[in-house]
């Protein structure tokens, strides 16, 4: 099927000179041996060497690469999103211009793609030596977290070559830097899933762009966002706002209702309660709960102007025949 399939591969790119052209001229290959139908997009997310000029010189020599030059460094997950609206392949791959994969590789993902997984991640076996003990350490530590809160057990997250049926490529809305979370946020949409051990070497030049000293930190704040978009997005409408705020707006209410009630009982049998804390404390639940009621209403309000301005389904359609 994947012969007479049209594969985008999606390279996000920054500061890649020393290393795209030699993962354009091996992607190149790699179709024309296995007869592969290639649309290569190279996204250059603001390098500040000449890898755009790489990526210019390559698309005009060959019609299966497109450029794409981001006007500053976006960043990762703005490189992605910007090769996938560009792409318009029944398969979409990922790939690092850094050939920290081998390209050989693709066969795995593209072969599982033809059994009809919707996404493929990698597991880059070998990836961690001795002296890497630390960040294996860390890594180990990040992904058992997101796998708890996901329920998604992927061992590599972070690998740079993943396979997506358009179906999911056509529903994916990446934010911030939710790449970290894809296979978490594509479990969404209800994708059938898979992850393949493949081959893993370091790069040859240069070092990682897309990395940083605080990525640990970011990955455990995104996890509060990561947990309730998959919540939300999987069941948005057994989140609604209304429920929520006005449930819990209800019993607060209705906890200041019964003790006015009480304290109003007290003072019809003569009692003073105008130095008792009770009355300032149901007079403020009172004020809480009609404040969390009101909060509900415009949630909605705001749900449905999501939804509704941004066109994004509360489905997700696999096929229709």
């Amino acid at each position: 099927m994947a012969k007479d399939t049209l594969i985008s591969i999606v390279i996000p790119c920054y500061n890649e000179e020393k290393n795209i052209d030699r993962t354009f001229d091996g992607l190149l290959e790699l179709a024309k041996n296995k007869g592969y139908r290639f649309e290569i997009i190279a996204v250059n997310d603001g390098s500040k060497d000449h890898t755009w000029h790489v990526i210019k010189d390559y698309a005009e020599k060959f019609h299966e690469i497109k450029g794409v030059n981001m006007m500053t460094n976006f960043g990762q997950s703005a490189a992605y999103m910007a090769g996938f609206d560009k792409s318009t392949g029944e398969y979409v791959i990922t790939v690092s211009a850094d050939l920290e994969i081998p390209l050989e590789n693709l066969v795995k993902v593209i072969d599982l793609l033809d059994e009809g997984y919707d996404f493929v991640n990698t597991n880059r076996v070998g990836r961690w030596g001795a002296e890497k003990a630390s960040r294996q350490a860390k890594s180990g530590m990040a992904n058992k977290i997101i796998t708890k809160v996901s329920g998604i057990d992927m061992k590599d997250r972070g690998s740079g070559m993943k396979g997506f049926s358009r179906v999911i490529i056509d529903n994916l809305r990446l934010y911030g830097e939710m790449h970290r979370f894809i296979p978490d946020y594509v479990s969404t949409y209800g994708a059938r899933m898979i992850e393949v051990d493949v081959e893993f070497k370091d790069r040859d030049f240069g070092v990682s762009a897309y990395r940083g000293n605080k990525r640990t930190i970011k990955v455990l704040l995104d996890l509060v966002t990561l947990a309730f978009l998959i919540y939300f997005a999987k069941k948005p409408f057994y989140a609604m706002p209304g429920r929520l705020f006005g449930f819990t707006g209800f019993v607060i209410t209705s906890l200041g209702g019964i003790s006015v009630f009480y304290l109003l009982v007290l003072k019809i049998l003569g009692e003073d309660i105008a130095n008792r804390p009770l009355l300032i404390l149901s007079i403020l639940l009172i004020i809480v709960g009609v404040q969390s009621m009101m909060t509900g209403l415009l949630g909605e309000l705001t749900m449905r102007t999501y939804f509704e301005s941004s066109k994004r389904k509360t489905y997700t359609v696999r096929e229709v025949a």
